[in-house]
Parts: C-alpha cells; structure tokens; sequence
C-alpha cells in the first residue's frame, strides 16, 4: 500500500551557512525536495528565500520567510510565531534543523547536533548564553522524534534527561553532493607546498592552538606549512593572532572560508589532515577527508571516534608531545590507523540520512513510536 503524502514544514535557518550545520540543512533540503512522497514548506531568512527557490525543487511548495528582526527577534519569532503562520499551509510535521522548534500541537522533529549549547555555553556570545540553553533543551523535550546525528549525541542528550531515550533516533551524515560533484581548484601558493591541514573555525574548543604551539618544530622537521580552512569562530582572537604571526613567518596559512572546489582539492593534496577538537557532535570533516583519501590523525573525543570507525590514528586532545610526534612521523611514514573496534561495514550516505530522515517523519505522525 502506498504511504499518503507528507506535508513538512522544514526549518533552514543555516540554509546559507557554513560548516556542518549549513551542509546538513541543503543537502537534506535538496534530498527531501525530491522525494514524491513529501510537500515541503520551507523556513528561511528572508536572505535566502530567492536561494531556495533557484533550486526548482520539485517538491517545495511554499517559502516562508523568518519573522523579526535581529538575531533574538527571529528567534522569539520562531519559536512563538511561526505556529499559528504554519497552520495555514497544512502542516502534518515540523522540522526544526538549528535547536529551536515552534511551539505548537503539530508533529515534531528536531536536530540535535550535539549538546554543548547546554552544556559548555560559556563558549557562545552572552546572548546564546543567557537564552539558547533553556530554549534549546525545552525544545528538545517538546520534540515528538529527535534526529540525532550520532550515537555519541544521543548518549550525551540521555545524560541530561534520560526521558528523550524513547523519541530519540540516530541518523548520521553522509559527504554532501556539492563538495563531492565539483572540480577540485587549488589554494593559492599551494600547489608545490607539502602541508598538514585543518578543517574548521579557531573557537577554543577546536583546539588549533594546541597545533600553532607545537607547528614551529613541526615545520622544522617537515617542511611542511600549517594550512587552516574555515572562519574565525567565537572567542578566538588570541587564536587568530598567533595564527596570523605564523603566517608572517611563513610557516602556517588560514584562508578562511574558501569554495568546495579548493577544500576538496585541499583534502586530496593534504599530506595529513589534523582535527584536535576537544569536543564534537558529530566530525563531519572526518567524513569528507575519508572520501577524498586523505589520511587522519583525531582527537579522541567520542563523537570523532566514532565517525571514524578505526580509519583515524586518535590522540588525547591535550598531549601536545603526542601530536608532534604524530604529525612529524606522518609527513615522512604516513598514518598508522588505529585499529577497527566493530567496524559496521555500512558507509554513512545522504540518500540514507533522508530515508531515516523520512522515517522520522512518519514516526511523528504516529505519536513517536519506540524505535
């Protein structure tokens, strides 16, 4: 028997983003616009409304533009608003991709890329810190199904209320079609450069200072440079600062955000590719690294352990000794993985993240069901 149609509404307020949150919200867009057995409302900062409809999905019905001025204003907006604006179109489910949901009777689903809004918010700027926190987790618990996008943010959620065990479902990310699809391009002054890179922005938890620390040796043994991709990221001027004095001596390279077609040329030309994170939901770098044949050397946080399924060398974020001599056998001998603990043997996929995503869906539909 055929399944009815789904009406969606879909919440893409990182449509335009970057990082891991902005890949996740269009590439499970442009899935779920195709798929036949769906109607899509899509929510979006009115920036990005003209964006959404460039890409003719087939199944979009209508865009939305977010209410409210300001970073707060939208916010309170979505979360007390957007409910009734909603009810108009129809709605059998809500999706709410970045930790907020409306508040409303409808269905539900939410996002959950990791926990740290609550649990480490003395990263964020004070006005995420003063309201994100609660929202978040009374969105959370609010949510008929949570998407959680690894098994190690699950376990993490349950530790702060094990009442979301129930309603909460793992559905991981796969290597987005826009980076895989592209022509690689190279960073400038590159092409003849043996280099190590870094995936990510310079927030503290990202851990690059613990690299700009130990880089002078490394480079002094190696040759090789310090290649940084990605923005600045809270909190992360003393960062940026030694960063840029590297630079200056000509041993380290952040070029900030560049297009797909130079990170991918990057992950397929980097001698290394190095994630220190002291904390991750998820490592989606991990996953793109791995699919252009880059070798890895991790933290052992979790959620990167987990991500790389034994393909990774993993290291404790703060042993500093650990990582250069890590990083100086790796320009020379290569990566030594460390071996796979119960390996699936299943790669990670968007087609499956949207069929989860779709199963989610009709699990809200029917009250969030045991999984």
């Amino acid at each position: 028997m055929t399944e009815r149609t789904v009406r969606v509404a879909y919440l893409a307020d990182a449509f335009s983003g970057g990082g891991g949150i902005g890949r996740y919200t269009r590439e499970l867009l442009a899935g779920l616009g195709a798929r036949p057995d769906l109607q899509l409302v899509v929510v979006v900062p009115p920036g990005d409304v003209e964006g959404v409809r460039r890409l003719t999905l087939p199944n979009v019905t209508a865009v939305v533009p977010i209410g409210g001025r300001g970073q707060v204003g939208r916010a309170v907006w979505e979360r007390h608003r957007l409910g009734a604006t909603l009810a108009r179109f129809d709605i059998d489910v809500i999706h709410g991709t970045k930790h907020l949901l409306p508040r409303t009777a409808m269905p539900t689903v939410l996002t959950a890329y990791d926990v740290m809004p609550i649990t480490s918010r003395e990263q964020f700027h004070l006005v995420k810190r003063l309201l994100l926190p609660s929202q978040y987790l009374r969105s959370l618990r609010e949510a008929t199904i949570i998407l959680s996008i690894s098994e190690t943010t699950r376990q993490r959620l349950l530790r702060i209320d094990a009442s979301l065990n129930t309603k909460t479902r793992v559905v991981p990310l796969g290597v987005a079609s826009e980076l895989r699809d592209v022509a690689p391009i190279p960073l400038e002054g590159l092409e003849q450069q043996a280099f190590a890179l870094v995936v990510g922005d310079l927030a503290p938890r990202k851990n690059v200072r613990m690299l700009l620390d130990i880089w002078h040796d490394v480079h002094e043994r190696t040759g090789m440079v310090l290649v940084v991709v990605g923005p600045e990221g809270w909190r992360s001027r003393s960062t940026r600062d030694r960063l840029e004095e590297l630079a200056r001596a000509g041993i380290a390279r952040w070029y900030g955000r560049v297009p797909d077609s130079q990170l991918r040329w990057s992950y397929e030309h980097a001698r290394v590719v190095l994630y220190p994170s002291i904390e991750e939901g998820y490592g989606l770098p991990l996953v793109e690294a791995f699919e252009f044949g880059a070798p890895i050397i991790a933290s052992d946080d979790a959620a990167l352990v987990e991500v790389a399924r034994g393909r990774a060398l993993h290291l404790d974020a703060q042993d500093a000794a650990a990582w250069r001599t890590a990083v100086i056998d790796a320009a020379s001998t290569g990566v030594e993985r460390t071996p796979a603990a119960g390996d699936r043997g299943d790669e990670v996929s968007w087609s499956k993240t949207v069929e989860g995503t779709v199963r989610a869906y009709r699990d809200a539909l029917s009250g969030g069901s045991q999984p």
